[in-house]
């Protein structure tokens, strides 16, 4: 398996203009998402194949209250069948479907460690709490962030591991926190309790409305964003709006280069490149589109220095991007932002609506069937009204 640091050579490296969806690479797509839930217990349970597969047909006709309840039979099944793998396939799915508590139940018990202590919503004054992702991508720090108020206040310690990246802004934004890397192991922790943070989500976020209330945005470098948009001013007049075009992950459908055009062009201000690898053969395509409006510097490093990249997207006005990590950040980070989503069954969004419980100021936009202009045109429109919003002293 590539270690971190090759990953993140190749994804420096890597030109990723996205190419149009042809109708057999579209096809593809839309597999993947009828086959999330296809995949066979391990035990030769005719009651999981049965709702596997019905949760399938659902997704694929976008019947959300039939996958909703199919995903649920699954996961009680998982649960009664003792199949990790299933119990965490029907809590990630009902996650998506608006399941509320349920998804965070069954995505915890998954991800428990046998021997070690898991945090069981007690009481925790007095008692030290260690929390950790265990699995998962980089978006958990994100998606989770504003938990840690609720458990701050709740414990009389709490260490927490993050991704070394993200130890800056964990650590500003929640100083009573003891944020250390996740090299070091939970297990060594002085901790009298443990938790994932589905697991804080379990006894946090009982509900979708919980889940919005306590929102804190996760807090950058403030020199350093009044640094970076003043050298970005200097370039001409706002708003500054950051964009991001490109992903390694083959499987999504996004938009072509030149599906950006119009957006390019109708909207106001300066596009800030928010893109990780080469983007210079990308970048060259854009300035044709919006001569003399295009931003990119070179000195922010996603892959390298998350708290720079941190810093830049909070000196924005809006982000207008595809899904990817920069999104979750900004949803983070409280900047009003517009992720552009294919038809697939993806794990970081919501399956419908254009809101994002832990992201506030997130809009999502869908493909929906159409072709790509008609979801940007959409976008453009929303990144309007964000622009229409923002006074004369940002």
């Amino acid at each position: 398996m590539p270690n971190r640091r090759s990953i993140l050579e190749k994804a420096k490296a890597a030109d990723l203009r996205p190419q149009g969806v042809d109708g057999k690479r579209l096809q593809k797509v839309l597999d993947r998402a009828k086959k999330f839930f296809r995949r066979p217990s391990r035990h030769a349970d005719e009651s999981v194949k049965r709702h596997a597969s019905l949760m399938a047909q659902s997704v694929e006709r976008r019947d959300w209250q039939a996958a909703r309840e199919h995903a649920l039979e699954l996961g009680l099944l998982g649960e009664q069948l003792g199949d990790r793998g299933l119990v965490k396939k029907a809590g990630r799915g009902l996650r998506r479907l608006g399941a509320g508590n349920r998804a965070w139940q069954l995505i915890a018990s998954s991800k428990q460690v046998p021997g070690r202590p898991e945090w069981d919503g007690s009481d925790l004054a007095g008692r030290r709490l260690a929390v950790e992702r265990r699995e998962g991508d980089l978006a958990i720090f994100f998606q989770f962030a504003s938990l840690l108020g609720p458990v701050v206040a709740a414990a009389d310690r709490c260490t927490v591991l993050v991704e070394p990246r993200l130890a800056p802004l964990y650590r500003r934004t929640y100083p009573a926190l003891d944020v250390r890397p996740e090299a070091e192991e939970a297990a060594a922790v002085d901790a009298d309790v443990f938790a994932c943070f589905e697991t804080l989500a379990r006894h946090f976020w009982p509900d979708e409305p919980t889940a919005r209330a306590p929102f804190v945005p996760l807090e950058p470098d403030r020199r350093l964003v009044a640094e970076l948009r003043g050298a970005y001013l200097d370039h001409g007049p706002g708003p500054l709006i950051g964009f991001a075009w490109g992903s390694l992950n083959k499987s999504k459908d996004l938009p072509a280069l030149d599906d950006w055009r119009a957006l390019l062009g109708n909207l106001p201000g300066r596009f800030v490149s928010m893109q990780y690898g080469d983007v210079r053969p990308a970048l060259a395509e854009f300035e044709r589109w919006a001569p003399g409006r295009i931003i990119h510097d070179a000195s922010v490093d996603q892959l390298s220095d998350m708290d720079r990249f941190a810093a830049q997207i909070a000196a924005l006005d809006a982000v207008v991007t595809i899904s990817n990590t920069g999104a979750n950040l900004a949803g983070a980070l409280g900047v009003p932002t517009v992720v552009m989503l294919d038809d697939g069954f993806r794990l970081s969004w919501p399956a419908f609506g254009e809101t994002v419980a832990t992201y506030p100021n997130v809009r999502l936009v869908r493909k929906s069937d159409q072709a790509w202009a008609s979801a940007m045109q959409e976008a453009g429109g929303r990144v309007m009204q964000i622009i229409d919003g923002v006074g004369d002293g940002r």
